[in-house]
């Protein structure tokens, strides 16, 4: 029996723990940032890089080929003359060489260095643009949960409505039952009653349709009885400074064609290898024997393009406008961000005079409300004046509440703005 009665105190505080879920604006863009796909090909990418560097690298191994060739040719070296007692050999017009030639890169001009460093930048670019959409997914839980915050201010002033109107139907109920109020009036109430019932069932929809989508983009069970709770922000700051992730994606792919240019520059150099060749075919090395032999060898050799029509030129050119390109929009896109972050102050400013006005307007409203109440209970005003006033209350909660939701939201969305 005791152990019956542990486990059902235990499923009690289990259900109320679980009831009184706290699920918070922060643990929200976290959740979405973790769970959100395009975060493990970050891996990926690293995955990539590793194999790139250690393919690249390989140009200072030794490289072996197998080279094998078979000719058949139109004429020989013949020699004009006979020599009395010598036997000079008649060559053969097929020939036949397999070779397996050995080089060992020993200078390149750094282009294999510069060609390291340009990939690891372009692995870097390719995680910006992955962080580059968690912030979108991170703009987007982030409106989802203050439009269910939104929702729910709606559920709680409909709530209230309906525990006034309840309150005039009992009063008024005392009446019809001792003849002195029409039944009609208490109808109306019960009608206005319905149509905050009808609000609420909206509102609690439109909460229930930003919960699946937080579920959806942050993995995480919205089913059961989530609170959700109105984030604390910080003040406007007049600071420049900006930290989105797109500027550090412009800045990531300006710095990769700097990197190319400087690949582009080794292109020019001299390349200076060794090498090693063995091989067996007929004719040898020796060209005045007609026979198969083997044969090797071995040597230094130099690579150096003196002209190729002004490629490396061209290119750099090239590298120079799409450097211009990556300038004009990043300048767009501070001049645009700038912009929004304007039009966000002053609709912070707005906000914050508008609610000083909502609690005044709320109280001026609800002595209406009271007022029309009491006449109302004396016969002195009729339903339809009641309703009037109270919608006018409700209107008023309704207006303050959205006015302290969006506030918030102009923070927050400040702070996206900024890349905070």
């Amino acid at each position: 029996m005791k152990y019956i009665v542990w486990v059902w105190l235990f499923a009690t505080t289990q259900l109320y723990a679980q009831d009184s879920t706290l699920l918070t604006l922060e643990q929200c863009q976290q959740l979405a940032r973790e769970h959100y796909p395009l975060l493990r090909q970050k891996q990926v990418l690293d995955s990539i890089l590793k194999l790139q560097v250690k393919n690249t690298n390989t140009a200072y191994l030794p490289q072996a080929e197998l080279n094998g060739q078979a000719t058949y040719q139109s004429a020989v070296t013949e020699f004009p003359f006979k020599v009395p007692g010598v036997n000079i050999p008649e060559f053969s017009k097929d020939q036949y060489r397999a070779t397996i030639d050995v080089k060992q890169l020993l200078y390149d001009g750094g282009a294999t260095r510069q060609q390291r460093e340009l990939q690891t930048i372009q692995q870097q670019t390719e995680q910006q643009k992955v962080e580059v959409e968690l912030y979108k997914v991170k703009q987007q839980v982030t409106q989802a949960y203050f439009n269910a915050l939104l929702a729910a201010e709606y559920i709680q002033a409909a709530r209230l409505t309906q525990q006034d109107l309840q309150q005039r139907i009992d009063r008024l109920n005392a009446g019809v039952q001792n003849g002195t109020v029409l039944p009609s009036n208490v109808d109306m109430l019960k009608a206005e009653q319905l149509r905050a019932s009808q609000q609420e069932i909206s509102a609690d929809a439109s909460r229930s349709a930003n919960l699946a989508v937080i579920q959806l983009l942050t993995g995480y069970e919205t089913t059961g009885a989530i609170k959700l709770s109105l984030p604390t922000v910080a003040g406007v700051t007049s600071t420049d400074t900006l930290n989105r992730p797109e500027l550090q994606l412009y800045q990531l792919q300006s710095a990769a064609l700097n990197q190319q240019a400087r690949l582009t520059a080794t292109k020019p150099l001299p390349r200076i290898s060794a090498f090693v060749q063995g091989g067996y075919g007929r004719p040898g090395l020796n060209m005045l024997k007609n026979d198969f032999a083997a044969f090797y060898l071995g040597g230094i050799r130099l690579n150096w393009t003196l002209w190729n029509w002004r490629y490396n030129r061209t290119e750099q050119n090239i590298l120079r406008l799409q450097q211009q390109n990556i300038n004009q929009q990043t300048e767009t896109f501070t001049l645009n961000t700038r912009v929004q972050l304007a039009q966000q102050q002053t609709e912070i400013g707005r906000l914050q005079q508008t609610l000083e006005k909502d609690n005044d307007i709320l109280t001026l409203r609800a002595r209406v409300k009271d007022a029309s109440a009491a006449q109302l209970d004396n016969g002195v005003i009729t339903v339809h004046d009641y309703i009037i006033d109270l919608n006018a209350v409700m209107q008023a909660r309704v207006d303050q509440s959205t006015h302290q939701v969006q506030l918030a939201l102009a923070h927050i969305n400040y702070q996206l703005i900024k890349g905070y």
